[in-house]
Formats: structure tokens, sequence, C-alpha cells
């Protein structure tokens, strides 16, 4: 935890106002911000809240640094920005100058006269997030961003944005709109959110009171989903028996293995499983029996669990190769961090839970391409793998989904917790907490692998698992993962 975020949350605490000064806001800033989010919104058991909070504040942040990068633009450029033809050249070039190259906008700005303030300070229970900027805004810049926001309160959900927006990238409009629908929707509401526009400066205040109630919605798609989740069958039979006499203490190796027997490619991912690096043997297996004796029973009740779900949803489901691959590769993580970081006794669990936890995604296939394209466009925009893109577009996420899909199967209670926690493990139930925390590391360094997720918004508390709280650090551990999952054998 940065100092910046504790030294913050002590003076709000103490009902101080924190007031920080920046030119320019860097990754290293939003990952104070988040920090400091986690710490106040613990406090007032509100962690929900987090996620949903930061989105919009970032938004808030990265509207008044772009501000400020365009008058900063027009300058350089010796442009009127009050002048419509200058206005109309400016803007022509502006998309490709300034935020196709945003790195170059850090030196710009640190030499200029341009700032961004942020004041906090919590007041009657009342978290008040304001920002400031000194780059007045337009009268006709004005009047497009009241008539977003008048657009965006007609919007149940963001598919209904979707609907209208045929590129998600065109962050101004999307990002208003995904700011309203937050704030509808999490139990903040409109009337906490405020921007003032004077001719010198530009302030955006966020108000959060400690008794927020989220809104319940109903998305088009929400009844969808469930409905394709009552509508999936049951496990295979075989599948169903095999659980059952692993369960049962009275069961053989020998029994147990004559029923694996009965199902060819059963028999050939045992194999294959006993004889892949997970075990270290002096001897390959080439029975079922000699497969069994080396895996055992717990693994092999895992290999059930993902065989069974492979063939109710790979049969079903015919898209799902970029699901598969992300999931295989967050097992590998998964165990590597259990193996490496003192937690071993669940390594094996890790690897089956790595597998599993994205299955929801793969439900949400069924709601379409294009709204699924959508939704990841606009999580790859904002750089989360937080799931509110997900509950905030189609009612419902991915990995509630996965959850609910388990207890439909009746599978064991860690794993239905980790899927349905893996994005929130500050929520998990304390008894399964540490699995999903692993789980949750793995998916998250994947996902920074992929560019689809940033370091600033890893949970804290489950960086303390790997012993690291930079981002170069962090890479470190990441790249090792990588390097290893790239040269070994995939099951």
């Amino acid at each position: 935890m940065s100092n910046v975020a504790v030294n913050s949350y002590d003076e709000l605490i103490s009902g101080k106002l924190v007031h920080l000064k920046y030119k320019y806001i860097s990754e290293d800033n939003l990952k104070d911000l988040y920090h400091l989010f986690v710490l106040v919104f613990h406090y007032y058991d509100q962690i929900y809240l987090t996620e949903v909070v930061f989105t919009i504040s970032k938004e808030i942040l990265m509207n008044a640094v772009k501000a400020n990068a365009k008058r900063l633009f027009f300058q350089r450029m010796n442009l009127d920005i009050e002048n419509p033809n200058d206005y109309k050249k400016g803007m022509a070039i502006f998309s490709e100058e300034v935020t196709m190259q945003w790195n170059k906008q850090e030196e710009y700005l640190e030499g200029s006269s341009y700032y961004v303030i942020i004041r906090m300070v919590i007041k009657n229970g009342t978290f008040h997030f304001q920002v400031e900027n000194n780059a007045p805004v337009l009268p006709q810049e004005q009047e497009r961003i009241h008539a977003r926001v008048e657009k965006a309160k007609t919007y149940n959900d963001l598919a209904d944005a979707f609907m209208d927006f045929s590129d998600t990238t065109e962050s101004a409009g999307l990002g208003i709109i995904l700011t309203h629908i937050l704030l509808k929707n999490s139990g903040i509401g409109y009337h906490n959110f405020k921007m003032e526009f004077s001719p010198k400066v530009t302030k955006v205040t966020l108000s959060i009171p400690n008794n927020v109630t989220p809104r319940e919605f109903s998305s088009k798609f929400n009844e969808k989903i469930l409905d394709e989740i009552e509508n999936l069958p049951a496990l295979p039979q075989n599948v169903t028996k095999l659980i059952e006499l692993c369960n049962n203490p009275n069961s053989d190796i020998t029994k147990i293995g004559a029923e694996i027997e009965k199902d060819p490619a059963l028999s050939a991912d045992l194999i294959k499983l006993s004889n892949s690096a997970f075990f270290i043997t002096r001897n390959r297996a080439n029975t079922v029996v000699a497969a069994l004796k080396i895996v055992g029973i717990k693994n092999l009740k895992n290999l059930l669990y993902v065989t069974g779900v492979n063939k109710v949803l790979g049969n079903r489901y015919k898209k799902a190769e970029e699901v598969l691959e992300h999931s295989n590769k967050v097992s590998f993580f998964a165990r590597s961090i259990a193996l490496e970081f003192g937690k071993t006794r669940l390594a094996d669990l890790a690897s089956t839970s790595g597998l599993l936890h994205d299955i929801g995604k793969l439900i949400l296939l069924s709601l379409g391409k294009e709204i699924t394209e959508k939704i990841q466009s606009l999580k790859t925009r904002e750089k989360t793998n937080s799931v509110i893109i997900e509950e905030y577009s189609v009612g419902i996420s991915h990995a509630e989904v996965a959850g609910l899909l388990l207890e439909k199967w009746s599978f064991p209670e860690d794993l239905i917790s980790v899927c349905r926690y893996h994005h929130k493990p500050f929520l998990a139930p304390e008894e399964h907490k540490e699995i999903v925390e692993l789980i949750y590391l793995a998916n998250m360094m994947v996902d920074f692998l992929d560019l689809k997720a940033s370091f600033t918004t890893i949970y804290p508390e489950s960086l303390k698992i790997l012993k690291v709280d930079r981002e170069d650090q962090f890479l470190e551990i990441v790249n090792k993962f990588n390097i290893s999952y790239n040269s070994l054998p995939k099951l």
C-alpha cells in the first residue's frame, strides 16, 4: 500500500481536506487513488463500491487531463481554440497528434501552466471527491456535454448505449454514458455528480454517501442468460457416477478404473495427465489403473469436474477458443503461484479452479458476437478486468453466471466461490478466500500480459501473497511464469 494512499486515508478519516495537485495523471497516480478507495470503502463497509467509484473518478481525471492537453495542443499549433475555423482545423488532427500519442503528452503538460487538482474530504459520512482543472470548456463543448448527459439518462444499461455507438472507442460520448449508468445503477445517483464551468476553471464533484443502496435493474439480456443456464443439461451420467464413486470411501481403484475404461476419451485424458509435468515419476503410465495410482482420487475428481463441464459446454458453444486458452494459462499460473509462494496444498485445486473460473463467459456467448465484443472493447478501453462493465451491460457478470451454473451441477463450494468471486476476492467467504485470491492473481497476471488489465487496479491485499508492491516486481514474476508456460507441454 503506497504512502500517498495511507497518508491521504489517515487525513480523510480524521476529517481533514486532502489536496493533491498534478500536471499529468500517471499509472502510479491512479494506483494510489485505487488503493485509497479500497481503504475508504472498506472503512465504510462498502467495498463493493470501489470499482464503481474508481471507474467514474478515473473518467473524470482523464477527461480533465485531456482537456488540458487539448488546450496545450492548440497553443503549440498556433491555433485559436475560440475561432471556429481554427477549432475545426485543430480537431481534425487532435486524435492523431494527441490521443494516439498520449505518452508524449506528459512532457508537454509537465512544462506547462495547466494543472489538475484533486480535493477529497469526508463530511457527515459523505465522501466528496472533486477534480479541478484550469482549461475552460467552450460554450459549444458545454452544449455537447449536456446533450450527452441527457442522452445518457435515457439508457437503462450499457447494452442500450451500445446500440447507438458503432465504435466503442468514441471516448467522450461513451465515457459520459458509462459514468451516468454507473451513477444510476450503483445507487449513488445523478444528484451526487455535479459539473461546474467557469471562464477559468472546470470542476467536477462526485459525492458518495455512506448509505448507498445498489439499484436493482433488469437488463433485456438478464432473463435470456438465466434461461440459458436453466436449459443446460445435467453433467453426463458417466461423469456423475464416477464422482459418486470417488466420494464413496468404500470404492477401490480397480472398480473406479473399470468405470473410467468405459469412456475412451476420459481414459486418454487421465493417462495424459499422469504423464504430464505435474507428476514426476520414473515410469510412464500406460493403463488407467497405473495412471490412477499416480494421479490419485482427489485429482481424478478435479479432472472429472473439468471433463463434465467441457462435454456440456463444448458441444453447445463452438467459438470458445480464446476463453479456453485463457483458462489453461490461468490454471498454470495459479498452480505456479501456489507452488512458489507457500500454498503447495492448494496447487491441485488451483489448477482445476483456473480451468473452470471463466466458464460463465461461454454462457455470455449466447448473447451474440456483437454485444460480447462491445463489452470486451469497453473493458479494454478502461484497462480493467473488473466485471462491472458486464454487470451494467447485461445485468449479470460472467462470474455470477459461473457460480449459478456450478450450483446447478452441485459442484463443491470452493469451486463455486472461485467462479463467483475471482474478480472480487474481498467478498469471498473466509473459508475459500485463499484459493479465490490465487485465481484472482493468476487471472490478473494473464490479463496484464494480454494488455486487458492494469497493475493499478490489483487489489493490494492480494499482492501480499506474492510479497510485492511494485509493478516491476510483479512483472518479474509474471514473465517468469510466462516463460515456463510457453516452454512446457500443455495438457
